[in-house]
């Protein structure tokens, strides 16, 4: 019998549709026993670190949710670049997390180096936590508020310090800086105890530091915090106002933290992942915990999640160009 073009092609769609729902059928049976052994959570700095601490108080609490051990594997280096690309090489099947930073989002456009696309290697479980950055000073410089910090910066000689060349710190000072009107001269450190430690010295007059090493210093008197960097005020430091507040509106810089998996990973391991995610999250002492590294719990969906995360390497790219940052790459 012979078959004509259109009733062959009517046969490949429907033997097409049935492979398809197949595998539907196929990974969601598979999804259903996920996750039958311990799931490793991959992050890229060291130990006692705030994404490393931030990992620890969410895999313990995810373990519970999942009925498995939620392991943190410490893999550091390159600006966290190290850690991303050995799990964007991982198999996609939901046992592989990497703990994500707005570094990642930074890093396109300031490293030529990456062995991996944050764009297209990953999809998004959920964003962990929101970590804002205190804007503190020198006390010598004698300002006790933003406008009168401004003032005296466009007198001139006014120097920050940053944990390296282009971290959030660095592009947050560059950007504020256009936003104020003034111009001031980066001076990079070995990290933010090292930064920190400069301004109280009078190395330097100004770091935009992350709230642990930063606010034992404020609380004591050593150094002055005049501005956060996220809309809403830490409750780690709740008497220092937004830069929002201070009339910077729109200005917002979180060193936000994310669970990601290798792309392709079946979307029902992902929404598993991401219910124990929120669940964990949600949890009054997760909160209470995440209070040690000023941070604070900010929950949302992997589709919202993955849009905001290509949204950030947009706006980072965006900032160097416009502020002509240099990187020395």
């Amino acid at each position: 019998m012979k078959h004509t073009k259109f009733q062959i092609s009517i046969r490949s769609v429907w033997a097409l549709m049935l492979a398809l729902g197949m595998m539907t059928t196929i990974s969601q049976a598979w999804a259903a026993g996920f996750p039958d052994k311990p799931v490793t959570l991959v992050v890229g700095s060291t130990p006692g670190s705030a994404p490393d601490t931030i990992a620890r108080i969410v895999a313990n609490r995810m373990s519970e949710s999942l009925g498995q051990p939620v392991v943190v594997e410490n893999r550091p280096g390159a600006a966290g670049s190290i850690g991303a690309s050995s799990v964007a090489r991982a198999e996609p099947d939901g046992y592989t997390l990497m703990m994500m930073t707005a570094v990642h989002s930074i890093s396109p456009s300031v490293r030529d180096d990456l062995t991996y696309s944050f764009a297209d290697d990953f999809q998004a479980v959920g964003m962990v936590a929101s970590v804002p950055l205190l804007f503190v000073v020198n006390n010598d410089l004698g300002t006790k508020d933003m406008a009168a910090f401004i003032e005296r910066a466009k007198q001139g000689d006014i120097f920050y310090s940053t944990p390296g060349i282009g971290t959030i710190q660095h592009l947050a000072t560059e950007d504020f800086a256009k936003s104020a009107g003034i111009k001031m001269t980066i001076v990079p450190y070995k990290g933010g105890g090292a930064a920190t430690k400069a301004v109280i010295a009078n190395e330097v007059q100004l770091f935009f530091a992350g709230i642990p090493p930063a606010l034992p210093h404020v609380k004591n008197g050593a150094l002055t915090a005049l501005g956060i960097s996220t809309p809403k005020r830490s409750a780690a430091a709740p008497d220092v106002p937004t830069f929002q507040e201070l009339g910077f509106e729109g200005y917002d810089v979180d060193n936000w933290h994310a669970l990601y998996v290798p792309a392709g990973t079946p979307a029902d391991v992902i929404g598993k992942l991401s219910k124990a995610l929120n669940d964990a999250i949600a949890l009054p002492d997760t909160a209470e915990k995440f209070l040690s590294v000023g941070a604070s719990p900010n929950p949302n969906t992997p589709e919202i999640q993955d849009a905001f995360g290509i949204s950030e390497i947009a706006r980072w790219k965006n900032v160097i160009e416009t502020n002509q940052i240099e990187l020395g790459k």
